[in-house]
């Protein structure tokens, strides 16, 4: 291909990764969602941009992720990116190509590593490979880029002015599908997946698994098993994680694709068992859920690692979920963070931000202040709703009791336990309701302990679940001292034991 013997030996240089040492920075397992135009704006334009987000790498390091993700960064027509124009460039206003690359090694310098979305079910309609092909199909002539869509004589949109020809869009006319059969397709997302793993990305978010090939399922996750080895191929640490909006049955299918990770969407979200339990009060159906959910990947793979989070860019936001209530807020970050696997933050969710309704609420920007305006961004065009939360980060660093700061505690706690990554998940009963208990073991052994209730405190009878020898290594909402001596869990509050 054009660019892939140049890119390759990047990569070859880059030592096989684009991830550089980390300095000796401890890995948490948590990664965080970056809704690019709403982070951080470096160049006064409202707009959120690459420069931006490495202005703010202090504060990322300080809440403890090791890893983020970035929303579609590429050229597009719309406000959010998802429709491509260029997949080998950066959006004007996000940046250059030279930004990533300096992003990318800052982040890297820090044990942060970079994954972008990659969006190639389809491109925007105003790519050169469609508006070249459409052109050719007008004029009768022969397409110079043949089979990249999925053109036919009946089908969902007209080309327009050819009067006999439609194509495949699954998410409206303006997103035309691509052809993922076509040798031709997947020989250009070689190349676009080689070309940014040499600048630095050190992942992939796929976008829209479930329609690479709508109602097969099977073929979908082969074309994830491609994209994998492909990556791998570059760089055997690359990591993926698959947008599959589908229920528990189709998510672990997707598994069999050998992608590290699918987001948990049935826990996540209003309806998921994270929510219910914050705001019941319930942790032990966290333990349960969670616990049989951990062994069914486990058998399709000890190597996955589950993708928990509460809420996306595409879904509202936690907070209103949790109806404002900040004991509940905690509640949800100790049941979700402290799971096996990789949680995704999605940004402003440590602060408590808010939004819902139509998708540019749920993109507001990141309140770093609200004394001072100038350092936010400005919000989407069509939003129609302001941010309800008064405090940005500037007050809520100042306040140890504040969400942002109780984030921070168990993003720390978190790496004081490398089991969590990949490890088994047993729940352990309690006899409480409110207590969220459960090990994970690989090749250590861990126990987690959450009192989810905001109600009362919970007493915890070690020797019954098993415990009595175990060591306690941190604790959030109570001294762990107090608690190893007491059994006592106060109301919101957690426990980390080792056990030996």
């Amino acid at each position: 291909m054009r660019r892939a013997m140049s890119l390759l030996l990047a990569l070859l240089l880059l030592g096989g990764s684009a991830m550089a040492e980390t300095g000796g920075y401890v890995s948490s397992g948590v990664a965080y969602e970056i809704f690019v135009g709403s982070f951080a704006d470096s160049d006064g334009d409202g707009v959120g941009d690459l420069r931006g987000i490495e202005q703010k790498l202090p504060y990322l390091q300080a809440l403890g992720v090791d890893m983020i993700w970035l929303t579609p960064i590429h050229p597009s027509p719309s406000y959010h990116h998802y429709d491509v124009t260029d997949y080998y460039d950066v959006a004007p206003e996000f940046g250059t190509l030279e930004d990533f690359e300096h992003l990318a090694a800052a982040c890297s310098a820090r044990g942060i590593r970079v994954i972008l979305d990659l969006v190639v079910n389809h491109t925007s309609a105003e790519h050169p490979w469609f508006e070249e092909a459409c052109s050719a199909l007008k004029c009768g002539g022969r397409c110079p880029l043949p089979d990249y869509y999925n053109f036919a004589h009946e089908g969902q949109h007209a080309v327009p002015g050819s009067g006999e020809w439609f194509y495949e869009g699954q998410f409206g006319p303006h997103m035309p599908d691509l052809n993922l059969d076509s040798a031709a397709v997947r020989g250009e997302i070689r190349e676009i997946i080689t070309f940014w793993q040499a600048r630095g990305a050190g992942g992939f978010r796929l976008d829209a698994t479930t329609s690479y090939y709508s109602g097969a399922p099977g073929k979908s996750t082969e074309f994830i098993r491609f994209l994998c080895e492909t990556a791998r191929a570059n760089d055997p640490d690359c990591y993926l994680v698959g947008e599959c909006w589908a229920d528990d049955v189709t998510i672990l299918g997707m598994y069999a694709s050998g992608i590290n990770s699918l987001f948990n969407f049935p826990a996540a979200d209003v309806e998921g068992v994270l929510v219910k339990s914050a705001l019941s009060g319930r942790g032990d159906a966290v333990a349960s859920r969670l616990a049989d959910w951990n062994a069914r990947l486990r058998e399709i793979s000890p190597d996955t690692e589950d993708a928990p989070f509460l809420s996306n860019h595409d879904l509202a936001r936690a907070r209103g979920m949790l109806r404002s209530k900040l004991p509940q807020m905690k509640a949800a970050a100790m049941l979700y963070l402290l799971l096996p696997g990789r949680p995704f933050i999605y940004y402003g969710e440590e602060l408590g931000m808010s939004g819902s309704g139509r998708d540019e609420n749920k993109r507001l920007p990141m309140l770093w202040s609200t004394a001072d305006e100038s350092a936010n961004c400005l919000p989407p065009a069509e939003a129609d709703q302001a941010q309800r939360l008064k405090e940005g980060v500037d007050v809520q660093e100042r306040d140890p009791e504040s969400l942002l700061s109780w984030y921070r505690r168990l993003v720390a706690l978190r790496t004081l336990a490398p089991e969590l990554t990949r490890g088994e998940m047993t729940a352990l009963d309690g006899g409480e309701s409110a207590l969220c208990a459960f090990t994970v073991r690989d090749g250590g052994a861990v126990a987690v302990l959450i009192n989810a209730s905001e109600g009362a405190a919970v007493t915890v009878d070690l020797a019954a679940l098993g415990l009595s020898g175990a060591k306690v290594l941190g604790s959030v909402g109570v001294e762990g001292e107090a608690f190893r001596e007491s059994g006592s869990l106060p109301p919101v509050s957690c426990v980390l034991l080792r056990i030996f």
